[in-house]
C-alpha cells in the first residue's frame, strides 16, 4: 500500500511504538508471556484441572510461567517487526540413554494454553514433564488445546470405565506422561477405531463411546483455559470459530462483580467481536489491542489515504460479523444445536456454579439475533 503522508507516517508510527515498548501495556508479553495468567486464574478458581473436575491446581506453581522463566527459559522470539518479544521458548536438556555425558537440548515455545491443556488439564505437575508433552504435540503437528482436552475426555472416560485397555491400548491416568505421549502418537496414527474418532475431536467421540457430559467441547471446539464464568462459556459457544479469543468473554468476567442480564451479556459480547473484525482485518496483534484503539487505528489509516470515521470502522466491523454468521449458517451450522457440557454447571467459578438457564437463554437470544440479522 502506497504511503500517501509519509510524515503523518512516521509520526503515528512512533507514537504505536513508544505506546508498545514505553508502557506498561505489553510488559507482561514481553515478560513472562500469556504463562503470567497460571497463577492469578489458580488463585480465583477459574484453572480447569483435570478434565475440569476442579478449578485449581495443587501443581499451579510448579508450571506457572513465574518458574518456567526462572528455571528454563531459554530466550524470547519476536513476530517480525514486533519490538516485544512475547514468544518464550524453554529449553530441556536430557541424557542419551546409551552414552554418559552426552545430551540432548530440545528448545519449545510454550504458552498459558498450552501449560493448561497439556498441564493442569491432565493432572501434570513437572515443568520438564509439560514441555515433553508439548514438543510432542508439535512434532505430531496437532493442536495442543484440543490435544490435551481430548486426553483429559480419555482418562475420565477410562477411570470411569466408559471405554477400557481395548480401546485405548494402554492405561490412562492423570500425569502419566509416557502414556500420553503414546496416545499423542495413537491420535496421529490412529491404530483402531477409537483414534480414528478420537482425532475428531470430543464431540464426535464421546457421541459414539458416552461421556458427553463431560465432554469439554463448545461448537465442537475443545475448551480453552478460563473457566472464568458466564462471559467465557457465553463467548466460547457463540464467538465465531468457538474460541475465547473471538470475543474475550473470560476477561469480562475478571472486571465485573455481577453478570448482566443474559441478553446484555450476549449483546455485549457481540459487540466486542464485532470491533475485533477491524483488528483482525487490519492484521492487529490482539495482545496489543490496547494500544490500537479506535482513535489510533483512525490516525494510523489516514497516511495511507483511508479517511475512515469511528461510526465507519464500527458499521464494517458490524458487517464482518454478521457475514460470517451467514457463511457458518450456509456451510451447515446450526446455532440451535448448540450443547454446554454438564461438567460446566458442577466446578465452581470465581462467581460461583453457573446456572443452565441463564446460558441457556442467552445462547436463545443469541439465535434470535442471528437470525434477524442474516435474514436481512
Amino acid at each position: 500500500i502506497p504511503i500517501q503522508d509519509k510524515k503523518k507516517y512516521r509520526e503515528i508510527y512512533d507514537r504505536l511504538y513508544r505506546l508498545a515498548v514505553g508502557s506498561d501495556a505489553m510488559k507482561r508479553y514481553h515478560d513472562l508471556g500469556t504463562a503470567i495468567n497460571i497463577l492469578p486464574l489458580n488463585y480465583i478458581g477459574a484453572l480447569p484441572t483435570r478434565n475440569l473436575n476442579s478449578s485449581r491446581f495443587e501443581g499451579a506453581e510448579e508450571i506457572c510461567g513465574e518458574n518456567i522463566a526462572e528455571k528454563k527459559l531459554a530466550r524470547r522470539v519476536a513476530c517480525a517487526h514486533c519490538p516485544i518479544a512475547c514468544i518464550h521458548i524453554a529449553s530441556i536438556r536430557e541424557p542419551y540413554p546409551d552414552e554418559p555425558y552426552f545430551y540432548k537440548t530440545t528448545f519449545i515455545s510454550y504458552d498459558h494454553e498450552l501449560l493448561y491443556s497439556l498441564g493442569s488439564m491432565l493432572g501434570v505437575k513437572k515443568i520438564d514433564d509439560v514441555l515433553r508433552l508439548i514438543d510432542t504435540v508439535e512434532a505430531m503437528g496437532l493442536d495442543a488445546i484440543s490435544t490435551g482436552v481430548c486426553l483429559a475426555w480419555a482418562t475420565e472416560a477410562y477411570k470411569r470405565g466408559i471405554i477400557t485397555i481395548n480401546e485405548t491400548l494402554v492405561e490412562l491416568d492423570w500425569g502419566n506422561i509416557d502414556n500420553y505421549i503414546q496416545v499423542i502418537k495413537y491420535i496421529v496414527e490412529q491404530p483402531n477405531d477409537f483414534y480414528g474418532m478420537l482425532a475428531r475431536g470430543t464431540r464426535e467421540a464421546s457421541k459414539h463411546y458416552g461421556g458427553q457430559e463431560f465432554a469439554l467441547n463448545f461448537g465442537g471446539n475443545e475448551m480453552p483455559g478460563y473457566h472464568t464464568g458466564y462471559g467465557a462459556i457465553i463467548g466460547y459457544s457463540i464467538g465465531s470459530r468457538h474460541s475465547h479469543l473471538d470475543c474475550a468473554g473470560y476477561r469480562v468476567d475478571q472486571t465485573i462483580k455481577e453478570p448482566p442480564s443474559p441478553e446484555e451479556f450476549v449483546e455485549l459480547l457481540i459487540k466486542e467481536e464485532e470491533w475485533r473484525q477491524i483488528l483482525n482485518s487490519l492484521t492487529i496483534c490482539l495482545f496489543a489491542r490496547s494500544i490500537y484503539n479506535v482513535e489510533n487505528i483512525i490516525e494510523a489509516l489516514k497516511p495511507l489515504g483511508y479517511n475512515y470515521t469511528e461510526e465507519e470502522l464500527k458499521k464494517a466491523g458490524e458487517e464482518i460479523y454478521f457475514e460470517k454468521q451467514k457463511l457458518k449458517l450456509k456451510l451447515g451450522f446450526k446455532p440451535e444445536e448448540l450443547k454446554i457440557p454438564s461438567r460446566v454447571f458442577e466446578t465452581p467459578t470465581p462467581h460461583g456454579l453457573l446456572k443452565r438457564e441463564y446460558i441457556e437463554e442467552a445462547l436463545q437470544h443469541y439465535i434470535k439475533l442471528i437470525e434477524y440479522k442474516t435474514l436481512q
